[in-house]
C-alpha cells in the first residue's frame, strides 16, 4: 500500500538540504524530477491564486511561512485527487532515484508531562 501523501512531505523536500540550490548535490535524474515537482506545485498554486505563498517561503524560510505554504498545499491535495496523484508519483520517483530521499514522519518530538511515546524506532542502513 502506498503511504498517503501529505503537504508536510512536499514542504520538507522543498526545504531539505538535499535540494538546496536546485538539487545540485543530487544526480541529474533526481534534480530533474525535483524541478518537475516544484513546477507542478507552482502551477497549481498559481491557478489557485496562491503562488505567492511558495515564493515567500522560498525567499524567507521561516517556520511561519513554511506552515502557511503547507496548509495551502494540503488544502489543494485534499481537494484535487489528480494533483495529489501527480505529486505522489513525483515523490516516489525521487525516492527511487536517490537513496538519500526518504519520508520523515517524526521530527523534533518533545514529550512532557504524562505523555509517553511507545513503539517508535529508527533504523539506519
Amino acid at each position: 500500500m502506498v503511504e498517503p501523501l501529505t503537504a508536510a512531505v512536499i514542504v520538507s523536500l522543498f526545504f531539505s538540504e538535499a535540494f538546496k540550490e536546485g538539487g545540485k548535490a543530487l544526480g541529474k535524474g533526481a534534480a530533474d524530477t525535483f524541478t518537475k515537482l516544484v513546477n507542478t506545485v507552482r502551477k497549481k498554486l498559481k491557478s489557485e491564486g496562491t503562488e505567492g505563498l511558495l515564493t515567500r517561503a522560498q525567499k524567507d524560510t521561516t517556520e511561519a511561512n513554511k506552515a502557511k505554504l503547507q496548509d495551502e498545499l494540503q488544502t489543494q491535495i485534499d481537494a484535487d485527487s489528480t494533483f495529489a496523484n501527480q505529486l505522489q508519483e513525483l515523490v516516489q520517483q525521487l525516492q527511487v532515484q536517490d537513496e538519500k530521499i526518504r519520508q520523515i514522519v517524526l521530527s523534533e518530538i518533545e514529550l512532557s508531562g504524562d505523555l509517553n511515546a511507545k513503539d517508535i524506532s529508527q533504523k539506519a542502513t
